[in-house]
């Protein structure tokens, strides 16, 4: 009773993976993203059924003959086509045109099914509900892992998500262990209920060590150079920023407190965006470092006058919250061609918001300062010229 309990947590624990993975949008939001799948264990459920049953029946017929060698390719290219609708199912929206991605993974899902299988074949025979379970894990396993990690953005939340499961492994494996049961078992001479509970156990720690190796891999280059532009940040339908856009976006000051403004992005460098801040406060004493922004040319974007800083402003991609809409064609070529636009003296120091302290922070989808709450999304996009203005 006590192996089909720590079994049963074992394999809701990989269906969860298959429902959950998607992170929350930056600085948290009560919004559900549109990919959250409630229906995908009962969907890979009987996608492994069809699998099996086609594995199956490749081990019976066997690779004898010429004749015997072709029901066999065709079973298995059946396989694969099964294989490919669970391996869309759980992708993120940005790998609808990679058509040879996700049939590189349906193959793969296909050949670590196949090798499970062909590891436990003896101890389980042709049980049926054995053989399905034994799919169904393996398949969770890594459909699991893919839908996590693609859409895994802030990489130490993934970490987060692996040491969850790590736990969830540790605690069913000393509760197998206790029982009696081993989590290696011999597949000749094995009960099925033993290599069930071994292929449950071994997925679970396949999950969570592929998380693990996922969010190491992106934390290096995240606390050394900041976010990354791709993969989208969660929580955003319009991306990247596109040059010419008004965004709003968390712009940080010296003083390590930032504000929700809107920004004009100007240009995209591998690690960061070029932008001009945009303030409603009154400038009009300044005007050598301000251009005056009349809310009847920017109807639609801005919601009054304002005053856009010409002073370049550094800001990591994770800090984008949602876009506006395009700058007016006028401001635009003045912008390219006669405003003085100027970097940030060097005098000033790096950029704010890209410390160590500020990076640690974001990769937790945190930020250093005050903590803002408010996040959107809107969609739409424009296509403009780079900006090739030399900039002084």
């Amino acid at each position: 009773m006590q192996e089909f309990l720590a079994g049963a947590v074992l394999l809701v624990g990989l269906s969860a993976s298959l429902i959950g993975g998607v992170q929350l949008p930056r600085l948290r939001s009560k919004r559900l993203t549109p990919e959250f799948l409630g229906w995908a264990p009962f969907a890979v459920g009987f996608g492994s059924w069809v699998m099996w049953v086609l594995m199956f029946t490749v081990s019976r017929v066997g690779f004898t003959g010429t004749r015997n060698t072709w029901i066999c390719v065709g079973m298995l290219a059946l396989c694969v086509l099964v294989a490919r609708p669970m391996v869309r199912m759980v992708a993120p929206e940005r790998l609808d045109g990679r058509r040879l991605l996700v049939a590189a993974r349906a193959v793969g899902l296909c050949g670590v099914v196949a090798g499970v299988m062909a590891l436990v074949a003896t101890g389980i025979g042709n049980q049926f509900m054995a053989g399905l379970t034994v799919v169904y894990a393996t398949a969770a396993a890594v459909l699991g892992l893919l839908r996590t990690v693609d859409h895994g953005y802030f990489p130490l939340v993934l970490l987060w998500s692996a040491l969850r499961k790590a736990l969830l492994a540790a605690v069913t494996g000393y509760w197998i262990g206790h029982t009696g049961s081993t989590l290696v078992p011999d597949p000749d001479h094995a009960t099925a209920g033993a290599l069930l509970l071994a292929v449950l156990w071994w997925s679970t720690v396949a999950v969570s060590a592929g998380c693990a190796v996922a969010a190491a891999v992106r934390l290096v280059p995240w606390l050394r150079t900041g976010p990354p532009a791709s993969p989208a940040p969660p929580g955003v339908k319009s991306w990247p920023p596109a040059v010419g856009d008004v965004w709003t976006a968390e712009l940080t000051h010296d003083d390590n407190n930032f504000k929700e403004r809107p920004v004009l992005v100007l240009e995209h460098t591998p690690d960061f965006v070029r932008v001009l801040g945009v303030t409603s406060v009154d400038k009009s004493g300044r005007r050598h470092g301000y251009m005056k922004l009349r809310l009847s040319e920017w109807e639609g974007v801005l919601k009054k006058d304002g005053w856009l800083n010409l002073e370049i402003a550094h800001i990591p991609y994770c800090d984008f919250l949602w876009r506006h809409g395009g700058c007016p064609d006028r401001v635009w070529d003045l912008l390219c061609t006669k405003a003085d636009v100027r970097e940030r003296p060097a005098k000033s120091g790096p950029a704010p918001g890209f410390t160590f302290q500020h990076r640690l922070r974001s990769a937790m989808n945190r930020h250093v300062g005050r903590d803002a709450r408010t996040v959107r999304a809107d969609a739409g996009s424009r296509v403009r010229q780079p900006w090739t203005r030399e900039r002084v």
